[in-house]
């Protein structure tokens, strides 16, 4: 993972014998690089790193598959970001970025410097991007625009042929904001028959039925922070009611489980 414009870790012997271990893996360079308290990488930064690393997965594993580091919502302030560290890559390699497997996160969270949400991405000179409100936060509509955004994106990018994996998406505000256990149940339930049927004929992944995403990862399994969409509970390593309704989900019948 890039840990800001230092470097990355674990080291370089560790992940090489970590992929020659695992040979086949995904690997996922990142996480959360446009948000200040997670990886806080410029696009520039990135996109050294993200090269040094991808170079290093490959020789050690050529079967590996690598995905660039999720954005925390695709909206144009981060797609603005990550057309920088293509832009970076073309420039100081000269080559398109090489990326196996598209990877992006599906929060509905508010882009502003200074106040409640995800802030502005690292460079960046703006002060605003998306002002979304708290109740945004469980827009299935939003949600599924910003899918359609960041397919819409890649096809403009000649990435259409590659696939695309949801990596975090999930309510992240706590109960007492307006975000019940029902309504938490209701929204995962949504999202999931979204994923497992959303398809376009323009913009979808040619190998897999033009289906937009091909994997996706409810957040969070067990967060300790973030605990509103838990599934089990980290203390106890009980079941949640959630995380029952999530063992019982059954996608629609013209979608497929993942």
């Amino acid at each position: 993972s890039p840990s800001g414009e230092t470097g990355f870790r674990p080291d370089e012997g560790t992940i090489r014998a970590a992929a020659m271990a695992n040979p086949g893996s995904m690997w996922l360079i990142g996480n959360e690089p446009d948000v200040a308290w997670q990886d806080h990488t410029t696009p520039e930064r990135y996109a050294e790193l993200y090269h040094e690393l991808y170079q290093i997965l490959k020789q050690a594993d050529p079967t590996c598959q690598v995905a660039i580091g999720a954005v925390s919502q695709p909206t144009p302030l981060r797609l603005a970001y990550l057309e920088q560290i293509l832009d970076t890559y073309q420039d100081r390699f000269g080559q398109p970025i090489p990326v196996d497997i598209w990877n992006v996160h599906g929060f509905v969270i508010r882009e502003e410097r200074g106040s409640w949400g995800v802030g502005i991405p690292p460079g960046s000179n703006a002060d605003t991007g998306v002002l979304y409100e708290i109740e945004d936060h469980r827009s299935q509509e939003l949600f599924q625009e910003q899918i359609v955004a960041f397919r819409h994106w890649m096809a403009e990018h000649g990435q259409r042929d590659r696939p695309l994996v949801l990596s975090e998406f999930g309510i992240l505000m706590p109960a007492d904001y307006g975000f019940d256990s029902a309504q938490v149940q209701a929204y995962l339930y949504e999202t999931f028959d979204y994923l497992s049927t959303a398809q376009d004929e323009q913009l979808g992944y040619p190998q897999d039925g033009n289906r937009l995403v091909q994997w996706w990862a409810w957040y969070s399994l067990a967060d300790t922070v973030y605990p509103t969409s838990n599934l089990f509970n980290p203390e106890t390593k009980a079941i949640t009611d959630l995380g029952r309704a999530f063992a019982a989900y059954a996608p629609p019948k013209n979608g497929r489980s993942e």
